[in-house]
């Protein structure tokens, strides 16, 4: 679950100077980019939203991408959950939490919208 503490919309741009890491999340990259760094998103749709907001975390051998794209329509949520379901992503629940396996990785996808904003998690888990 993201927390809004892991997300900062008061930084400026004297604290990403400081904070490499930081500046590593908050800059504006493409989907072909971060495809090329993070492989495991060929597993995924492409976002065709904005990816300035991002982090990538590896957790216990669980990859994770997370977007936060902060001034969007409701509709770019609905064509990437119609982008999921076309590439064999199912929401057995209707919650918005798409799953998927694959020979190398159980897939999952988190997404949701509110206010303008729309949060997408995609995660990718090796298979032992």
């Amino acid at each position: 679950e993201i927390q809004q503490s892991d997300w900062s919309s008061d930084v400026c741009s004297s604290d990403l100077d400081d904070d490499e890491g930081l500046s590593g999340q908050l800059s504006e990259t493409t989907w072909a980019a971060e495809v090329k760094k993070y492989p495991f998103l060929t597993n995924f749709p492409e976002y065709d939203g904005e990816l300035e907001n991002h982090r990538y975390d590896d957790t216990y051998g669980i990859l994770q991408y997370i977007i936060m794209d902060y001034k969007c329509e409701e509709s770019l949520k609905t064509k990437y959950c119609a982008k999921l379901t076309a590439a064999g992503f199912v929401d057995e629940d209707g919650y918005g939490i798409y799953k998927k396996t694959t020979t190398e990785y159980k897939l999952a996808v988190s997404i949701s919208y509110g206010g303008g904003t729309l949060a997408l998690s995609l995660s990718a888990e090796p298979i032992q």
